[in-house]
């Protein structure tokens, strides 16, 4: 009897403080039902207690959807990080990590369960992101598109034809932009959430989150309104000359500030003329999308 080959795959999303694993369709391109998983995670924990948990989420999740068999599983992790090896750099997070090779400890704590054997993949997480946005999301059907995702800080991800770019002269250096030198410090010093908390301080004196600043806007107070506009002329001015050598058919925006959308929409898209400008379908789902998408 011949064995049907898998048709799914395992997507995680590490995170600062939990870590997110759920089965994905590959042919409806889908969260399979019930698998989504969530463990909670100490950054700040020993190496074995974070591979545990990071382990346990992934069979949670295949044990929850009771779909044993899978292609791969693709793995969104924050760097700096070696992907190509899976060895871990990272210094102000996961510390304990550091120098490890994380898809080989992985594939050692699923040793004798469903996931012994599968191959282990990783990229940048806002890569990842861009990636699902690509296969299954806001700009499913377009070949090069830029995903850009906004919450505390900034993330970006360039995409042609489903491949993660981050060499060469049409990018960033690993198609981060978030440290690029912008006005008189770096793009993240202008477009994040702590930028928009400082600039409201600015001009109101008052120290607000993210989200109360968007509150107040759609409640027509005219500094945050302002705020919000000054925030979407910065964006598209840090993205316009990576727009201009990168040519994409679109860029996506997410993360947690996207749902203040029509708030600086309006000044991005004026700030980048012909070029489509959407809001994610999918907000944190699209990093578990193109965890799939790394097949």
């Amino acid at each position: 009897m011949m064995t049907q080959p898998p048709t799914h795959a395992l997507a995680m999303d590490i995170g600062g403080s939990h870590v997110t694993a759920a089965l994905v369709d590959l042919e409806t391109r889908q969260v399979t039902r019930d698998s989504l998983a969530r463990r909670p995670v100490d950054e700040a924990a020993p190496a074995e207690v974070l591979l545990s948990q990071w382990a346990g989420a992934a069979l949670d999740a295949v044990q929850q959807a009771g779909i044993f068999s899978v292609t791969h599983a693709g793995i969104a992790m924050p760097g700096p990080f070696e992907y190509a090896t899976g060895i871990s750099r990272l210094t102000h997070k996961f510390a304990a990590l550091n120098g490890w090779n994380v898809g080989q400890a992985l594939s050692e704590h699923w040793a004798g369960t469903p996931l012994a054997h599968v191959p282990v993949r990783f990229a940048n997480d806002a890569a990842l992101w861009a990636l699902g946005e690509w296969w299954a999301g806001a700009a499913r059907g377009t070949q090069r598109m830029i995903g850009v995702t906004l919450g505390t800080g900034l993330g970006s991800g360039f995409i042609n034809q489903g491949q993660i770019v981050s060499a060469g002269d049409q990018v960033p250096p690993n198609g981060e932009i978030w440290w690029v030198p912008y006005l008189d410090g770096i793009a993240e010093d202008y477009v994040s959430g702590r930028a928009l908390v400082r600039e409201y301080q600015k001009r109101t004196q008052r120290k607000l989150s993210a989200a109360s600043i968007a509150g107040a806007a759609s409640s027509g107070d005219r500094d945050a309104l302002a705020v919000f506009s000054t925030f979407g002329e910065h964006l598209a001015a840090a993205f316009r000359p990576w727009v201009e050598r990168f040519k994409p058919d679109c860029l996506v925006v997410g993360g947690n500030i996207a749902r203040s959308w029509a708030l600086f929409s309006p000044s991005l898209q004026a700030g980048l003329p012909g070029l489509a400008c959407h809001p994610t379908e999918r907000y944190e789902i699209s990093g578990l999308l193109g965890g799939a998408a790394l097949g």
